[in-house]
Protein backbone atom coordinates (compact mmCIF):
# COMPACT_ATOMS: atom_id res chain seq x y z
CA UNK A 1 0.00 0.00 0.00
CA UNK A 2 1.42 3.18 -0.72
CA UNK A 3 2.01 5.54 2.02
CA UNK A 4 -0.35 8.18 3.48
CA UNK A 5 -0.33 10.85 5.81
CA UNK A 6 -2.70 10.77 8.84
CA UNK A 7 -4.85 13.34 6.92
CA UNK A 8 -5.41 11.56 4.14
CA UNK A 9 -6.20 8.65 5.87
CA UNK A 10 -8.62 10.59 7.98
CA UNK A 11 -10.54 12.28 5.00
CA UNK A 12 -10.63 8.48 3.61
CA UNK A 13 -12.93 7.29 6.96
CA UNK A 14 -15.54 9.89 5.84
CA UNK A 15 -17.11 11.31 2.75
CA UNK A 16 -13.98 13.28 0.95
CA UNK A 17 -13.93 14.82 -2.42
CA UNK A 18 -11.19 13.63 -5.02
CA UNK A 19 -9.51 14.58 -8.05
CA UNK A 20 -7.13 12.86 -10.89
CA UNK A 21 -4.40 14.09 -13.30
CA UNK A 22 -3.21 11.92 -16.23
CA UNK A 23 0.49 13.25 -17.29
CA UNK A 24 1.64 12.26 -20.89
CA UNK A 25 5.36 12.22 -21.92
CA UNK A 26 6.28 11.51 -25.16
CA UNK A 27 9.74 11.45 -26.85
CA UNK A 28 8.84 13.70 -29.89
CA UNK A 29 6.50 16.65 -27.78
CA UNK A 30 7.07 16.68 -24.60
CA UNK A 31 5.31 16.29 -21.10
CA UNK A 32 1.71 17.71 -20.74
CA UNK A 33 -1.46 17.32 -18.58
CA UNK A 34 -4.33 15.72 -20.46
CA UNK A 35 -7.81 16.17 -19.31
CA UNK A 36 -9.43 12.82 -17.45
CA UNK A 37 -13.00 12.17 -18.55
CA UNK A 38 -13.26 8.56 -17.00
CA UNK A 39 -11.47 5.59 -16.93
CA UNK A 40 -9.57 3.56 -14.45
CA UNK A 41 -6.71 0.87 -13.06
CA UNK A 42 -6.57 -2.61 -13.05
CA UNK A 43 -4.20 -4.45 -10.68
CA UNK A 44 -4.17 -8.18 -11.28
CA UNK A 45 -1.55 -10.19 -9.19
CA UNK A 46 -2.07 -13.39 -11.35
CA UNK A 47 -1.62 -11.61 -14.78
CA UNK A 48 2.27 -10.98 -16.15
CA UNK A 49 1.00 -7.76 -17.22
CA UNK A 50 0.31 -6.76 -13.47
CA UNK A 51 -0.75 -3.07 -14.05
CA UNK A 52 -2.64 -1.65 -16.93
CA UNK A 53 -5.54 0.75 -17.45
CA UNK A 54 -7.88 2.68 -19.59
CA UNK A 55 -7.65 6.42 -19.70
CA UNK A 56 -10.69 8.77 -21.27
CA UNK A 57 -9.21 12.28 -22.85
CA UNK A 58 -10.86 14.97 -24.52
CA UNK A 59 -12.03 14.40 -28.20
CA UNK A 60 -9.08 17.18 -29.15
CA UNK A 61 -6.76 15.13 -28.08
CA UNK A 62 -6.79 12.78 -31.06
CA UNK A 63 -3.08 12.42 -32.58
CA UNK A 64 -2.96 13.49 -35.90
CA UNK A 65 0.29 11.90 -36.56
CA UNK A 66 2.83 8.91 -35.40
CA UNK A 67 4.96 11.72 -33.47
CA UNK A 68 1.98 13.03 -31.38
CA UNK A 69 1.53 13.03 -27.63
CA UNK A 70 -1.01 9.99 -27.52
CA UNK A 71 0.34 7.77 -30.09
CA UNK A 72 1.31 4.48 -28.71
CA UNK A 73 4.70 4.98 -30.10
CA UNK A 74 7.01 5.94 -26.96
CA UNK A 75 4.49 7.43 -24.99
CA UNK A 76 4.45 6.95 -21.51
CA UNK A 77 1.35 8.17 -18.90
CA UNK A 78 1.59 8.80 -15.66
CA UNK A 79 -1.95 8.66 -13.24
CA UNK A 80 -2.74 10.16 -10.32
CA UNK A 81 -5.75 10.16 -7.64
CA UNK A 82 -5.86 12.98 -5.39
CA UNK A 83 -7.71 12.94 -1.84
CA UNK A 84 -8.47 16.74 -1.59
CA UNK A 85 -7.60 17.65 2.30
CA UNK A 86 -9.33 21.01 3.85
CA UNK A 87 -7.13 23.81 3.98
CA UNK A 88 -4.00 22.53 1.77
CA UNK A 89 -3.84 24.02 -1.95
CA UNK A 90 -2.91 20.78 -3.29
CA UNK A 91 -4.46 17.32 -3.17
CA UNK A 92 -2.39 14.41 -1.85
CA UNK A 93 -1.61 12.84 -4.80
CA UNK A 94 -1.33 8.93 -4.80
CA UNK A 95 0.55 7.69 -7.97
CA UNK A 96 -1.90 4.33 -9.50
CA UNK A 97 1.28 3.88 -12.26
CA UNK A 98 3.78 4.77 -14.61
CA UNK A 99 2.12 3.16 -18.29
CA UNK A 100 3.61 2.85 -21.94
CA UNK A 101 0.41 3.95 -24.15
CA UNK A 102 -0.51 0.44 -25.98
CA UNK A 103 -3.46 1.78 -28.12
CA UNK A 104 -5.06 4.68 -28.93
CA UNK A 105 -8.61 4.40 -30.48
CA UNK A 106 -12.10 6.62 -31.46
CA UNK A 107 -15.33 6.72 -32.79
CA UNK A 108 -16.80 9.40 -35.26
CA UNK A 109 -19.83 9.55 -37.46
CA UNK A 110 -20.00 12.76 -40.15
CA UNK A 111 -21.45 14.98 -37.51
CA UNK A 112 -19.78 14.51 -34.42
CA UNK A 113 -16.34 12.75 -32.31
CA UNK A 114 -15.79 10.67 -29.77
CA UNK A 115 -13.92 10.97 -26.60
CA UNK A 116 -10.30 9.40 -27.26
CA UNK A 117 -9.97 6.46 -25.33
CA UNK A 118 -6.09 5.42 -24.55
CA UNK A 119 -5.04 1.62 -23.25
CA UNK A 120 -1.77 1.43 -21.44
CA UNK A 121 0.22 -1.07 -20.13
CA UNK A 122 3.12 -1.36 -17.33
CA UNK A 123 6.53 -1.62 -18.05
CA UNK A 124 6.55 -5.80 -18.44
CA UNK A 125 4.91 -4.97 -21.81
CA UNK A 126 7.57 -3.87 -23.13
CA UNK A 127 10.08 -6.40 -21.15
CA UNK A 128 8.17 -9.28 -22.45
CA UNK A 129 7.84 -7.97 -25.96
CA UNK A 130 11.50 -7.47 -26.20
CA UNK A 131 12.25 -11.75 -27.06
CA UNK A 132 16.38 -12.30 -27.41
CA UNK A 133 17.40 -12.39 -30.88
CA UNK A 134 19.15 -15.85 -30.22
CA UNK A 135 18.93 -18.43 -27.38
CA UNK A 136 20.82 -16.96 -24.18
CA UNK A 137 22.15 -18.03 -20.69
CA UNK A 138 22.36 -16.82 -17.58
CA UNK A 139 25.96 -15.92 -16.08
CA UNK A 140 28.40 -18.21 -14.28
CA UNK A 141 27.56 -17.11 -10.68
CA UNK A 142 25.20 -14.40 -10.81
CA UNK A 143 22.93 -14.54 -8.57
CA UNK A 144 18.94 -14.80 -9.29
CA UNK A 145 18.49 -11.21 -8.08
CA UNK A 146 21.39 -9.83 -10.66
CA UNK A 147 19.91 -11.74 -13.66
CA UNK A 148 16.77 -10.38 -12.72
CA UNK A 149 17.89 -7.16 -12.83
CA UNK A 150 19.82 -7.45 -15.75
CA UNK A 151 17.05 -8.61 -17.86
CA UNK A 152 15.16 -5.74 -16.67
CA UNK A 153 17.39 -3.49 -17.72
CA UNK A 154 18.67 -4.84 -20.93
CA UNK A 155 15.02 -3.82 -22.07
CA UNK A 156 14.11 -0.87 -20.57
CA UNK A 157 18.00 0.57 -19.84
CA UNK A 158 20.93 0.44 -17.41
CA UNK A 159 19.81 3.12 -14.98
CA UNK A 160 16.25 1.75 -14.63
CA UNK A 161 15.27 1.74 -10.97
CA UNK A 162 14.85 -2.72 -10.04
CA UNK A 163 14.43 -2.33 -6.09
CA UNK A 164 15.05 -5.54 -4.41
CA UNK A 165 13.38 -6.87 -0.86
CA UNK A 166 14.18 -10.37 -0.65
CA UNK A 167 17.88 -10.04 0.78
CA UNK A 168 18.22 -13.04 -1.81
CA UNK A 169 21.80 -14.25 -2.58
CA UNK A 170 21.51 -17.19 -4.05
CA UNK A 171 23.87 -17.87 -6.88
CA UNK A 172 21.53 -19.12 -10.30
CA UNK A 173 22.27 -21.99 -12.10
CA UNK A 174 23.59 -21.31 -15.73
CA UNK A 175 20.35 -21.95 -17.71
CA UNK A 176 19.54 -21.97 -21.31
CA UNK A 177 16.49 -19.19 -22.47
CA UNK A 178 15.13 -19.70 -26.13
CA UNK A 179 13.64 -16.64 -26.69
CA UNK A 180 11.13 -15.95 -23.60
CA UNK A 181 12.91 -12.86 -21.55
CA UNK A 182 9.99 -12.15 -18.80
CA UNK A 183 7.85 -15.58 -19.16
CA UNK A 184 11.13 -18.12 -19.06
CA UNK A 185 13.72 -15.26 -17.36
CA UNK A 186 12.66 -12.97 -14.76
CA UNK A 187 9.21 -15.36 -13.90
CA UNK A 188 11.12 -18.90 -13.65
CA UNK A 189 14.10 -16.82 -11.63
CA UNK A 190 11.99 -15.29 -9.39
CA UNK A 191 9.54 -18.18 -8.59
CA UNK A 192 13.23 -20.43 -7.87
CA UNK A 193 13.40 -17.90 -4.88
CA UNK A 194 10.06 -17.64 -3.96
CA UNK A 195 9.71 -14.40 -4.98
CA UNK A 196 7.42 -12.14 -7.68
CA UNK A 197 8.39 -9.63 -10.11
CA UNK A 198 6.02 -6.12 -10.82
CA UNK A 199 6.26 -2.83 -11.37
CA UNK A 200 4.87 -0.39 -9.11
CA UNK A 201 2.77 2.72 -8.25
CA UNK A 202 5.95 5.39 -9.62
CA UNK A 203 7.29 2.46 -12.08
CA UNK A 204 9.85 0.83 -10.39
CA UNK A 205 10.44 -2.76 -10.68
CA UNK A 206 10.01 -4.38 -7.26
CA UNK A 207 11.19 -8.04 -6.43
CA UNK A 208 10.11 -9.65 -3.17
CA UNK A 209 8.94 -12.38 -1.17
CA UNK A 210 5.05 -13.62 -2.37
CA UNK A 211 2.64 -12.20 0.20
CA UNK A 212 0.78 -14.71 2.46
CA UNK A 213 -1.99 -14.21 4.66
CA UNK A 214 0.48 -14.35 7.47
CA UNK A 215 2.00 -10.17 6.68
CA UNK A 216 0.43 -7.80 8.54
CA UNK A 217 -2.72 -6.13 7.59
CA UNK A 218 -2.35 -2.74 5.90
CA UNK A 219 -5.99 -1.73 6.03
CA UNK A 220 -9.04 -2.80 7.19
CA UNK A 221 -12.22 -2.97 6.09
CA UNK A 222 -15.56 -3.58 8.08
CA UNK A 223 -19.09 -3.56 7.00
CA UNK A 224 -22.46 -2.42 8.60
CA UNK A 225 -23.72 1.06 8.94
CA UNK A 226 -20.17 2.72 9.47
CA UNK A 227 -18.43 0.59 7.41
CA UNK A 228 -16.35 1.10 4.10
CA UNK A 229 -17.33 -1.89 2.13
CA UNK A 230 -20.17 -1.74 0.10
CA UNK A 231 -20.91 -5.03 -1.46
CA UNK A 232 -19.38 -8.63 -0.59
CA UNK A 233 -19.53 -12.13 -2.58
CA UNK A 234 -18.20 -14.91 -0.86
CA UNK A 235 -17.39 -18.61 -2.56
CA UNK A 236 -15.75 -21.80 -0.67
CA UNK A 237 -14.14 -24.43 -3.22
CA UNK A 238 -11.32 -26.31 -3.69
CA UNK A 239 -10.19 -25.51 -7.03
CA UNK A 240 -6.29 -24.12 -6.26
CA UNK A 241 -6.31 -25.83 -3.17
CA UNK A 242 -3.09 -27.83 -3.07
CA UNK A 243 -2.58 -29.84 0.76
CA UNK A 244 1.05 -31.40 -0.45
CA UNK A 245 3.63 -29.76 -3.23
CA UNK A 246 6.49 -31.77 -4.62
CA UNK A 247 9.24 -29.32 -5.97
CA UNK A 248 12.52 -30.91 -8.26
CA UNK A 249 14.95 -29.32 -9.72
CA UNK A 250 15.62 -30.32 -13.32
CA UNK A 251 18.97 -31.87 -14.10
CA UNK A 252 20.51 -31.79 -17.45
CA UNK A 253 24.22 -32.94 -16.29
CA UNK A 254 23.41 -36.68 -14.57
CA UNK A 255 23.78 -35.36 -11.18
CA UNK A 256 20.49 -36.74 -9.39
CA UNK A 257 18.19 -33.47 -9.10
CA UNK A 258 16.78 -31.73 -5.09
CA UNK A 259 13.58 -32.71 -4.19
CA UNK A 260 11.28 -31.27 -1.13
CA UNK A 261 7.64 -32.36 -0.26
CA UNK A 262 5.45 -29.43 1.83
CA UNK A 263 2.57 -30.82 3.56
CA UNK A 264 -0.28 -29.65 5.42
CA UNK A 265 0.46 -31.81 8.36
CA UNK A 266 -1.29 -29.87 11.28
CA UNK A 267 -4.33 -32.14 12.28
CA UNK A 268 -6.30 -28.41 13.22
CA UNK A 269 -6.28 -27.20 9.22
CA UNK A 270 -9.46 -28.30 7.09
CA UNK A 271 -6.72 -29.39 4.54
CA UNK A 272 -5.04 -31.69 6.56
CA UNK A 273 -3.21 -34.04 4.61
CA UNK A 274 -5.01 -37.06 7.08
CA UNK A 275 -8.36 -35.54 7.10
CA UNK A 276 -11.55 -35.52 5.10
CA UNK A 277 -10.15 -32.71 2.72
CA UNK A 278 -8.69 -35.76 1.25
CA UNK A 279 -5.21 -35.67 -0.70
CA UNK A 280 -4.57 -33.18 -3.46
CA UNK A 281 -0.94 -33.11 -4.58
CA UNK A 282 0.52 -30.06 -7.01
CA UNK A 283 4.10 -30.71 -8.60
CA UNK A 284 6.91 -27.88 -9.84
CA UNK A 285 10.21 -28.60 -10.93
CA UNK A 286 12.82 -26.12 -12.62
CA UNK A 287 16.06 -26.02 -13.38
CA UNK A 288 16.57 -22.85 -11.10
CA UNK A 289 16.09 -24.49 -8.02
CA UNK A 290 19.48 -26.63 -7.34
CA UNK A 291 19.89 -27.07 -3.32
CA UNK A 292 17.24 -28.60 -0.93
CA UNK A 293 17.03 -25.57 0.85
CA UNK A 294 15.68 -23.60 -2.42
CA UNK A 295 13.58 -26.71 -2.74
CA UNK A 296 12.32 -27.05 0.57
CA UNK A 297 11.90 -23.03 0.64
CA UNK A 298 9.76 -22.88 -2.44
CA UNK A 299 7.58 -25.96 -1.60
CA UNK A 300 6.70 -24.56 1.76
CA UNK A 301 5.55 -21.28 0.13
CA UNK A 302 3.44 -22.86 -2.70
CA UNK A 303 1.58 -24.85 0.11
CA UNK A 304 1.38 -21.77 2.08
CA UNK A 305 -0.37 -19.91 -0.84
CA UNK A 306 -2.81 -22.52 -2.00
CA UNK A 307 -4.14 -23.49 1.38
CA UNK A 308 -5.64 -19.99 1.53
CA UNK A 309 -7.69 -19.77 -1.53
CA UNK A 310 -10.46 -22.15 -0.20
CA UNK A 311 -12.42 -19.66 0.87
CA UNK A 312 -12.67 -16.19 -1.47
CA UNK A 313 -13.88 -13.10 -0.74
CA UNK A 314 -14.76 -10.46 -3.27
CA UNK A 315 -15.98 -7.04 -2.08
CA UNK A 316 -16.28 -3.34 -3.40
CA UNK A 317 -15.34 -0.74 -0.80
CA UNK A 318 -15.17 3.27 -0.53
CA UNK A 319 -12.43 3.95 -2.83
CA UNK A 320 -8.34 4.23 -1.29
CA UNK A 321 -6.34 4.70 -3.99
CA UNK A 322 -3.15 3.59 -2.00
CA UNK A 323 -4.41 -0.02 -1.78
CA UNK A 324 -2.27 -2.36 -4.36
CA UNK A 325 -2.21 -5.62 -5.53
CA UNK A 326 -0.68 -8.25 -3.05
CA UNK A 327 -1.65 -6.39 -0.23
CA UNK A 328 -2.82 -7.53 2.75
CA UNK A 329 -6.13 -6.23 4.40
CA UNK A 330 -8.41 -7.41 7.21
CA UNK A 331 -12.24 -7.63 6.87
CA UNK A 332 -14.25 -7.34 9.84
CA UNK A 333 -17.50 -8.88 8.55
CA UNK A 334 -20.90 -9.00 10.39
CA UNK A 335 -21.56 -12.84 9.13
CA UNK A 336 -18.14 -13.72 8.60
CA UNK A 337 -16.46 -12.36 11.48
CA UNK A 338 -12.85 -10.90 11.15
CA UNK A 339 -9.98 -12.53 8.41
CA UNK A 340 -7.05 -11.61 6.61
CA UNK A 341 -7.44 -11.44 2.34
CA UNK A 342 -4.60 -10.97 0.11
CA UNK A 343 -6.03 -8.33 -2.43
CA UNK A 344 -5.22 -10.18 -5.71
CA UNK A 345 -6.62 -7.57 -7.61
CA UNK A 346 -7.69 -4.47 -7.50
CA UNK A 347 -9.58 -1.97 -9.86
CA UNK A 348 -9.62 1.68 -9.13
CA UNK A 349 -11.92 4.50 -10.96
CA UNK A 350 -10.46 7.89 -12.35
CA UNK A 351 -13.68 9.40 -11.41
CA UNK A 352 -15.95 9.89 -8.18
CA UNK A 353 -18.74 7.50 -9.22
CA UNK A 354 -18.06 3.80 -8.62
CA UNK A 355 -16.27 2.10 -6.27
CA UNK A 356 -12.85 0.09 -5.66
CA UNK A 357 -13.50 -3.38 -6.31
CA UNK A 358 -11.21 -6.33 -5.25
CA UNK A 359 -10.86 -10.15 -5.87
CA UNK A 360 -8.92 -12.11 -3.30
CA UNK A 361 -8.88 -14.95 -5.20
CA UNK A 362 -4.85 -16.08 -6.32
CA UNK A 363 -3.75 -17.54 -9.52
CA UNK A 364 -1.05 -17.07 -8.92
CA UNK A 365 0.22 -20.57 -8.70
CA UNK A 366 3.56 -21.86 -11.08
CA UNK A 367 2.68 -23.83 -14.23
CA UNK A 368 2.51 -27.84 -12.77
CA UNK A 369 5.41 -29.25 -14.62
Amino acid sequence: MWSLSNEAVKELGASHTMDVKAVVSSPYTGTREVPVLDGGVDVDSGSQVRRTATLVTDPREWPGDPTALLTPFGSTCALYRGIVIPGQDEPEWVPLGVFALDKTGRSRSAESRSAVTVKLVDPSQRVAEDRFDAPTQTLPGATYVSEITRFIRGTLGAGYPVIDLTGNTSVAPVMDIEKERWGDGVEKLADAISAEVFFDQIGQAIIRPQPTLSDPPVWYARTGRSGNVLTTDEEWNRDNVYNRWVVTGTRSDGTTPVRAVATDDDPASPTYIGGPFGKKTRYYSTPLITTSDQAEAAAAAFLSKSQGLSCTVDFSLVVNPALDGGDVIELADADLGRGVHILDSVSIPLTAAGALTTKTRSLLLPAES
